[in-house]
């Protein structure tokens, strides 16, 4: 991790000094928010791994995935509201495979809303590809869900 192409723009491990302005991104993100507790249990778990996006000195990002049986499964990837459509969904979304590579994944997949097609288009982008749905899948609504895998 650490300079990309955009300059101005790093990603890093998340830590807990992070979780006010993550909490502000995931909540305008989710419908489902985590528990301040259960970021904290996120951030100490042995199978977890978070990073942030900063841009200009401030988290504009973040992304997490478990490393179970060596898949990366991504359990959160946002992008602050007022900074989608800017790049840095696929910014944080190539920094979390790398990390995912990194730590020993041979794969990483993710869930993703239907609907979402900007999420849908960053994940082709960087190398997903669509391998199912799970029906219903979404509480709040519903929704389905498509699955994607990312092979090394």
């Amino acid at each position: 991790m650490g300079k990309t192409a955009k300059e101005g723009i790093i990603t890093r491990e998340m830590s807990a000094a992070d979780l006010k302005a993550v909490r502000v991104i995931e909540q305008e993100s989710f419908h489902d928010s985590w528990a301040f507790e259960s970021w904290l249990a996120e951030l100490n778990s042995s199978i977890a791994n978070y990073i942030v996006l900063e841009k200009e000195g401030i988290i504009r990002g973040f992304a997490g995935f478990w490393l179970i049986a060596g898949e990366a499964h991504v359990t959160r990837v946002a992008v602050a509201k007022d900074e989608r459509g800017k790049g840095l969904g696929r910014i944080l979304t190539e920094a979390l495979v790398g990390a995912a590579w990194q730590e020993g994944a041979e794969a990483v997949t993710l869930e993703v809303r239907k609907s979402n097609i900007a999420a849908q288009t960053v994940y082709t982008q960087t190398g997903f590809t669509v391998s199912g749905v799970r029906p219903h899948y979404y509480e709040d609504n519903q929704e389905d869900a498509i699955i994607m895998w990312l092979y090394r």
